[in-house]
């Protein structure tokens, strides 16, 4: 699936079939006891719209809900539910709003809110190919059944065999039953009703579900978000829910109910991804680069980074965690890594046109983690038994991802040189400077990433009970590390310099793309499996195609030059 999202709630599948929205909406009702009204996809997503209009989730947002092993504000847990079924957090308004009106409007089965993410799935569901979006009504209409049943079996039986369309089938399935959930109301009552992780205690799911009924009932009887019969029952179930009785392991997560919110409103990560842009285009551009001193240069460093390392600050205060559990946290950190490692060759080098491509770097990273969230998720869940050592997380692990930082700047300006060659700019003096900021960026990386190593050794001793053991992890890791420190020694040796030597940093870098991305996120294997997850093989493999070609291009007018007498680009 392409994503770690856990559907706690998804029941027997003939349970969920047995009563369609589609086959019984006379006799059934939604949570406040209004029955469901079968109309057309248009009509159905007007009365929806209307719906939302009316609803201040603001009131709610804060209040606790316990789901993915600890309690997160009603907020984040209808932003990761939107998310998981529709594709984005709020194609038709906020996340929570849309979470909401779902369980109010009595249109709600027919508004086409799940995402089938696969053309072919789409096809043999008799859809048209091109229509991304159905309703729990149209799913229900299709012999969606038939061919999930067998498939659910073979699940419970060997997960491994399922191939990929398999899997895909499945993912529809959750996502259907984790709307159908949030429209009958079991998915809000259930993750407000702590007793369930209490063995011995009463269960208070009754009690739960009156005060979820009393809200639900006041917003659908007050039209106007700020009535006073909305605000006094939204502040009862927020109340209620935070007065709940909670493990120790989650009782650190209630006071930091609002911080999350504030967290997810602010969107810190992409507002210091806009600034890296800005700044960035500052330095590349002529003009502003020639006007920029030192020291404002600096401060230009200084501001989004600033930024970041309060978002990062943030997810560690709330996380309670080193910021590197997943793929989404490893890419922020890197962009961190980036923006530090350049600031320093600007202030020992002051080349302002290469911070110009460092700052645009960051700000490249940072805006791809946040444009795909169901790839790379950015959940706060607790992450797993082996990796709750915080000493060894934030020192293997931040070690080997910051040593991609560095990487990636060599890689860069590889790639800038490789381009400019193409373009037949003189790349003389160009490549001087490059390479020395490349060399010194090469040396910092394998330097990190060796100390990363063996940490990464050290702990594994300490969990497995071996040093090393060749698992895919391990072995691309120490890959990219012998990548370099070849490139290092080619060139201490005089056998690639200059433009030779900034070409092959782009090759030796597809070794950490390998051992970052393509061990988790392709062979997902090994026993690193709590960084698995899957989706953007196609964008990925499409960037180290043309990475290829253009480097295969430049190297050949590279050679072409140098026959012909005209280079200019430095010893090889």
């Amino acid at each position: 699936m392409r994503t770690k999202f856990l559907v706690s709630w998804v029941i027997g599948a003939s349970v969920l079939f047995s009563a369609g929205f589609s086959s019984h909406a006379s006799a059934q009702g939604n949570l406040i006891g209004e029955a469901y009204k079968a109309v057309s996809p248009t009509q159905a997503m007007q009365d929806y719209k209307s719906v939302i209009e009316t609803i201040n989730a603001d009131l709610i947002k804060g209040a606790a809900t316990s789901h993915g092993g600890r309690v997160k504000p009603f907020d984040t847990l209808a932003r990761e539910t939107m998310l998981y079924v529709n594709g984005r957090y709020g194609r038709y308004g906020d996340p929570a709003q849309m979470y909401i009106a779902m369980m109010v409007s009595p249109s709600s089965p027919w508004v086409e809110m799940v995402e089938v993410r696969e053309p072919d799935i789409r096809t043999q569901l008799g859809f048209l190919k091109t229509q991304r979006l159905v309703s729990l009504a149209d799913l229900e209409a299709t012999n969606f059944m038939s061919r999930v049943e067998p498939l659910l079996q073979k699940q419970q039986e060997d997960s491994h065999s399922l191939n990929t369309e398999q899997k895909a089938w499945i993912e529809l399935f959750n996502q259907y039953s984790l709307l159908r959930s949030v429209v009958m109301g079991d998915h809000l009552i259930g993750s407000m009703d702590f007793s369930h992780l209490f063995k011995g205690e009463a269960s208070t799911v009754e009690a739960t579900k009156a005060k979820v009924v009393d809200y639900l009932k006041a917003v659908r009887a007050n039209p106007q978000p700020d009535s006073p019969a909305v605000q006094t029952a939204a502040q009862a179930l927020v109340s209620y829910s935070r007065a709940q009785k909670t493990p120790d392991l989650y009782a650190h997560y209630l006071d930091k109910l609002d911080l999350e919110v504030l967290f997810n409103k602010t969107q810190i990560f992409l507002w210091a991804a806009i600034m890296y842009l800005l700044l960035g285009s500052v330095f590349l551009y002529p003009e502003s680069r020639k006007k920029v001193t030192k020291k404002t240069g600096i401060i230009f460093f200084a501001i989004p980074l600033a930024i970041q390392i309060i978002g990062l600050g943030l997810r560690v205060y709330i996380t309670r965690f080193a910021p590197v559990t997943n793929m989404y946290g490893t890419m922020i950190w890197v962009a961190l890594g980036v923006n530090v490692f350049s600031l320093l060759l600007y202030a020992l080098y002051g080349n302002a046109l290469i911070s110009g491509f460092m700052l645009m770097t960051s700000g490249v990273i940072l805006f791809l983690a946040q444009s795909f969230p169901l790839i790379l998720s950015p959940d706060l869940d607790p992450i797993v038994a082996v990796l709750r050592n915080n000493f060894w997380l934030s020192t293997h692990v931040t070690t080997i991802t910051i040593s991609y930082a560095a990487f990636s700047i060599a890689m860069i300006l590889g790639n800038v040189t490789l381009v400019r060659m193409l373009l037949g700019y003189d790349t003389k003096t160009f490549v001087q400077e490059f390479e020395k900021h490349a060399y010194r960026a090469v040396q910092l990386g394998c330097f990190l990433l060796t100390v990363g190593i063996i940490l990464g050794g050290v702990w594994a001793d300490y969990s497995w009970g071996r040093f090393w053991g060749w698992d895919p992890k391990e072995t691309w890791a120490l890959i990219a590390d012998l990548a370099f420190l070849a490139l290092m020694h080619a060139r201490f040796i005089g056998w690639s310099r200059g433009f030779m030597f900034l070409a092959l940093t782009p090759v030796a870098y597809l070794m950490v793309l390998m051992a970052w991305y393509g061990v988790n996120f392709i062979l997902a294997a090994g026993l690193h499996s709590y960084g698995f997850s899957s989706g953007g093989a196609m964008a990925v493999s499409i960037f180290v195609v043309i990475q290829l070609c253009v480097l295969a291009a430049a190297v050949i007018k590279h050679q072409r030059s140098r026959s012909a007498g005209a280079g200019g680009s430095g010893s090889v």
